[in-house]
This record gives C-alpha cells, sequence and structure tokens, in this order.
C-alpha cells in the first residue's frame, strides 16, 4: 500500500493526499474529509522514514524543561503540544530536575532523534551545549538565557514588571520591611527575579535588610524552610516576596504552623500565578506569567527557523508579567491599628 493506491482510490492527485496526511489548509475541507476516509478504509499508514528523507524534515521538535512535576510547566507544554499536533508534528519532551549536566544529555537525546528544533525552558544554562547546538545548525528557542550571546533565538520573559507590580501593591498597603525568599543562585531565572526584586525595592525607595533576604530551593521544602529562617529575626518582615509559587505555598504552611495569621500579622507574594495560587488558603497573590503565550512564541519561532534555508535570528518577544492580587495580602498590623 502507498499514496498513489489512496490518490487512486480518492480520484485525487498524490500531492492531494500529501497534503492531507501533512494538515496543509489549501485543501478543501471536503477533499480532506473524502481522503481521510479512504485512508481510513484502506488502513494506510504513511512511511514517514521516506517522507522525511525526501524533504529532509523529521517533523519532531524537542521540548526541554527543568521539572516535568513543577506545576508551572504542564500547562507549556500542553500549548506547545497541541500546537504541533494540529501541524501534525510530534514532540519529545525530556526535564532536566534543575541539573546543568542533564541538559547535554537531554539535547543529545534530541540530536540523535533528528529533532528539527529545540525550545530550552529551563532555569538552569550551560553554554557549551548552547554553542554546540548552533553549530550543528538546529534551531534553538531559549527562554530568558540568551545575555551576552545574542546568535540565539530568545522568548525575554519581563520579570520587572510583575516584581514592581508586587511591590508597589504592598507599599501601597503600607509594608516597609518587605523580605524576599530567592532560588539557588546559579539560576539565571532565580537571578532575573532577584534583580527585580532589587530594582522593585529601589523604585519605591525601601531599604533592604541582607537578614531578609534567603535562599530557597523552588521547592515547597525549600519555602517553608526558609520563611521559619525570616520568621527567627528582629525585627520580622511583615511581608514577603517569593521566587515562585511552590516556595510561597511551603512560606504559607510555615507561617500557619507559627500561628502567623495571613494576611492579618503578614503578607505573601508568590511568582508564576499556578492554578493552585486559587485554591490554598488564603488564596494566593502571585505573579503571572503567561505560559501559554511563551509556549506560542516558541513554536512559531521554530517553525519560522526551521522553514529557512540558512540559520535566521529572529526578533525577541518581551513577555509581560504582571500582578493577581488574591487574599495573602493586607495592609500591615500597625497600619491596621493606626
Amino acid at each position: 500500500m502507498d499514496i498513489q493506491e489512496v490518490a487512486r482510490r480518492a480520484n485525487v492527485s498524490s500531492a492531494t493526499v500529501s497534503r492531507v496526511l501533512n494538515a496543509s489548509p489549501k485543501v478543501r475541507p471536503a477533499t480532506a474529509e473524502h481522503v481521510r476516509q479512504i485512508i481510513t478504509e484502506l488502513n494506510y499508514v504513511p512511511n514517514t522514514s521516506a517522507r522525511n528523507l525526501r524533504t529532509g524534515r523529521s517533523k519532531l521538535l524537542g521540548l526541554i524543561v527543568s521539572d516535568i512535576n513543577n506545576p508551572f510547566f504542564p500547562e507549556l507544554i500542553d500549548d506547545f503540544e497541541a500546537r504541533a499536533r494540529e501541524r501534525n508534528i510530534d514532540v519529545i519532551f525530556s526535564h532536566t530536575n534543575y541539573q546543568p549536566n542533564r541538559l547535554e544529555q537531554c539535547v543529545q537525546r534530541m540530536i540523535d532523534r533528528n529533532v528539527d528544533g529545540i525550545a530550552i525552558f529551563t532555569s538552569e544554562t550551560n553554554r557549551e551545549v548552547f554553542d554546540f547546538t548552533h553549530r550543528q545548525k538546529i534551531p534553538l528557542v531559549l527562554m530568558n538565557q540568551d545575555g551576552p550571546r545574542t546568535e540565539f533565538n530568545n522568548i525575554f520573559v519581563d520579570h520587572d514588571s510583575g516584581a514592581t507590580e508586587a511591590i508597589r501593591h504592598l507599599h501601597t498597603l503600607g509594608h516597609r520591611r518587605i523580605a524576599f525568599i530567592s532560588g539557588p543562585s546559579g539560576f539565571d531565572s532565580t537571578r532575573a527575579r532577584h534583580q527585580a526584586f532589587l530594582a522593585a525595592m529601589a523604585d519605591c525607595r525601601l531599604s533592604i535588610r541582607d537578614q531578609w533576604i534567603v535562599e530557597g530551593d523552588l521547592h515547597m521544602e525549600g519555602g517553608h524552610l526558609a520563611m521559619q529562617e525570616l520568621l527567627a529575626t528582629s525585627p520580622r518582615p511583615t511581608a514577603v516576596l517569593c521566587t515562585n509559587d511552590l516556595m510561597a505555598i511551603g512560606a504559607l504552611h510555615a507561617a500557619h504552623e507559627a500561628g502567623i495569621v495571613v494576611p492579618a500579622d503578614l503578607s505573601i507574594i508568590g511568582f508564576d500565578n499556578l492554578p493552585v495560587c486559587a485554591m490554598v488558603m488564603p488564596p494566593l497573590t502571585s505573579v503571572d506569567i503567561p505560559r501559554r503565550e511563551i509556549a506560542a512564541h516558541a513554536f512559531n519561532m521554530l517553525l519560522k527557523a526551521f522553514e529557512q534555508t540558512t540559520p535566521v535570528k529572529l526578533p525577541t518577544p518581551r513577555i509581560k508579567t504582571h500582578l493577581t492580587q488574591r487574599s495573602s495580602t493586607a495592609m500591615p498590623p500597625k497600619a491596621k491599628r493606626a
């Protein structure tokens, strides 16, 4: 069974059958439906390997994230995969578990599968891997990892805008003692959010105490331990901005264990705006990062890149972040008594 037999039975050209198999919009819907019926009747399975040899494309993309168990990533992965499926493109997923050395293994696995392009959304970096992939002329899309390396296609997430909104929100409520639970200093994304916090505090002319900046591990346990450390300081902060929502949830739990009422005694803000933020008690105020928008840009950039005959540097999309207010922030205790 070959494509010519399908074309003969459907009374169309083999080019039309090929377009239907590739979900081309150039085929009239009625014709496409007729061809799909013939394909089903004949139980035809296209020889993708042969087609790939003819086109030079594998119709396969790679997507690497930091942690498949982090609730930040499923929505992004779902949107990316859905867009690929509409184009009859398969996706290989992998994750590094925040380990830079695993990034090399993930990329090599995808190169071995002859992917047409790779999107890398990881907190950790490995410049040697990026350089190697670039030399192999495999289209690459990164997130917030361009730095001085302008040859890489990159999606820039503007952490500053959301962090500024968060600190201004707390400042307007009357908070002056604001702490920060950071992520590991070796990760680009956590460094970016740390710098965004510092810039936002300076913008509001608020003082920063070293004892109120505590490093966590991006997990709930790290947020729990970091909050315990903050609660042991004197004076205590009246508000805390966390690098991500998982640590903010851990911080909520630590405050509850210590008999601290959120937000009456302490305000807490997360970063990412995961769906779970609306379900915890109290519902968590958080800086929203539009993950589906990031996925859309990444897929479209890879599509444009591998359709070119030579490597191309595409314009860098700028993704704005913004604050989503819920019930975990309020005026500080002294301001309420006044």
